[in-house]
């Protein structure tokens, strides 16, 4: 059975940093929900990359699609790009050039989940999900979110985050202890999607940033 996220947020004054849609135009479509950190400066990062992988997460298996394995994940891949060059963010050749991160994952069938938890991340639990060494460094926390979120899950499901690298040295060293922070995430519910799931999905994509104006360094 599939189930929907449902997000019951504790705190009004947290609204400014969670995008939801109409509820009356999500028929047939994505849920698009995103969530930012009000802290990062985004006129202070100019490049990026994409993971050229999707994390796909099956009923608590994991494993990695790359772009050239697969024509759809190209073209996710390739929608994430498009929508950072139109902000004004350039694409960087490595990760170690780049100043966002951004790691692309989906839910094909999951019964991982917990009750409550003290941010919206409940996916960081999942065996095998995105190490940090993927980037070089590790995860922090985003303390300024912490609020009561009950949820089910979704199946066909797009998870998005969009890490901050600039703490990064580029020594392997110093960088496997380097705090890594979450900027912007994207939820994109598809339990419900009908019709054309590919331009359904390149919708979505779309929505996610088109809801997320901070991101935009055109300003």
């Amino acid at each position: 059975m599939k189930k929907i996220l449902l997000f019951i947020l504790a705190a009004a004054s947290l609204a400014a940093c969670r995008k939801n849609p109409d509820m009356s135009d999500l028929d047939g479509k994505y849920f698009v929900y995103t969530a930012y950190d009000t802290s990062a400066d985004f006129s202070g990062y100019s490049s990026y990359i994409v993971a050229d992988s999707i994390l796909v997460m099956d009923s608590g298996r994991y494993s990695y699609v790359k772009a050239g394995e697969s024509p759809m994940v190209a073209d996710i891949i390739s929608a994430y790009e498009d929508q950072m060059n139109s902000l004004g963010y350039t694409e960087a050749a490595s990760k170690e050039e780049a100043d966002l991160g951004i790691q692309i994952s989906y839910i094909e069938e999951t019964h991982y989940f917990s009750q409550i938890v003290s941010d919206p991340y409940w996916w960081w639990g999942y065996p095998g999900y995105w190490s940090p060494s993927w980037w070089g460094g590790w995860y922090g926390g985003w303390a300024p979110y912490s609020y009561p979120v009950t949820y089910s899950y979704s199946t066909h499901s797009y998870l998005t985050e969009m890490v901050d690298l600039t703490p990064l040295t580029g020594d392997p060293d110093t960088d496997k202890d380097v705090r890594l922070s979450v900027v912007w995430n994207s939820y994109l519910d598809g339990s419900q999607v009908s019709g054309s799931v590919t331009s359904r999905l390149q919708e979505a994509i779309g929505q996610s940033f088109a809801q997320s104006k901070e991101l935009s360094k055109q300003q």
